[in-house]
């Protein structure tokens, strides 16, 4: 409790009033301040999806990786591919030689803000399963880092191996960073380019090595792919004459660093003021302890509902 000190001068003037009521208004607002709940908190999980969402997070712990096999569920995943349907159409390709940035040949460009584009996604982006394994691996702090719609077509070259919290400049080994989740809409073979992956690389401190021997993750579509941000992984080549590879990527990161893309801008109010409070706070208007994130003393969702405008 925070104790008030006196009030030695009496306030005569309407302005003077005004000002110790303000004065007043602070010393409330950081006595009724408390630790914010963890994103997960209220989440009834059955022993199935507890089971779950254990395996995951010790396999992504151990080796860098998990697959969650139908994830989405019949219905789930066909309403992903129709709501998604306008924004794989603005996928294109680009080649890239020496003289651009990017791995070499012909490349898939992403499609990335997708909360500003779509609300096809908002449902799987609280999934209580999702947030359950993406807080097990990162800590109870954690906020969407970057949603991104991705559909490489037949002819795509492969991605050269990358690390997803490469743009954090510490030191290796650390702790995980970065948490990223890949939602299958298509099946993922090897002909189509399934992720190749390096396991156990989370843990080492070395230069990557393009020519490392990888692993490729098969899995049907509706699974889900988990890594820790530092593991060594790429995209596949779509060596097939026919088929797409579609997926969403659901990227977090621990919320006390700066988030991949500025969703703060990159989502108009009127779009965040309709979505419900978790994926509020998911995207990044939380706090984080008692101060990281707060607005004026105040948690932010209640900062933005008393400023609309």
């Amino acid at each position: 409790m925070i104790r008030r000190p006196p009030r030695s001068t009496p306030l005569y003037s309407s302005a003077a009033s005004d000002v110790y009521k303000r004065q007043e208004h602070y010393i409330e607002l950081v006595e009724s301040m408390r630790m914010p709940e963890p994103l997960t908190a209220g989440f009834s999980l059955d022993s199935e999806e507890r089971s779950n969402v254990t395996l995951c997070v010790e396999a992504v712990h151990d080796k860098g990786f998990a697959v969650l096999s139908n994830f989405l569920g019949v219905e789930r995943l066909e309403q992903m591919r129709v709501g998604l349907e306008p924004i794989f159409a603005l996928t294109g390709n680009r080649i890239v030689d020496e003289t651009k940035r990017g791995w070499p040949g012909t490349q898939t460009v992403h499609i990335p803000n997708l909360y500003a584009k779509t609300r096809a996604i908002d449902e799987v982006s609280i999934d209580p399963v999702l947030l359950s394994i993406v807080e097990g691996v990162l800590g109870k702090s954690f906020q969407m880092s970057v949603a991104v719609a991705m559909c490489p077509v037949p002819g795509c070259d492969k991605q050269g191996l990358h690390q997803d919290d490469s743009h954090y400049p510490i030191p290796r080994p650390h702790p995980p960073l970065v948490a990223n989740t890949l939602i299958a809409l298509d099946d993922f073979t090897v002909e189509n380019g399934a992720t190749l992956l390096v396991p156990d690389s989370h843990k080492w401190d070395r230069i990557l090595n393009p020519d490392e021997p990888t692993l490729q993750i098969e899995m049907k579509a509706g699974s889900l792919l988990v890594w820790d941000g530092a593991l060594w992984h790429a995209g596949g080549a779509n060596k097939t004459s026919n088929e797409i590879r579609r997926s969403v990527n659901l990227n977090f990161n621990v919320s006390w660093l700066r988030q991949q893309e500025n969703l703060y801008l990159g989502i108009p109010r009127s779009v965040i003021s309709k979505m419900p409070d978790l994926l509020k706070r998911v995207l990044g208007y939380n706090r984080v302890n008692h101060l990281c994130g707060g607005v004026d003393y105040q948690d932010p969702l209640v900062y933005f509902r008393e400023h609309p405008d």
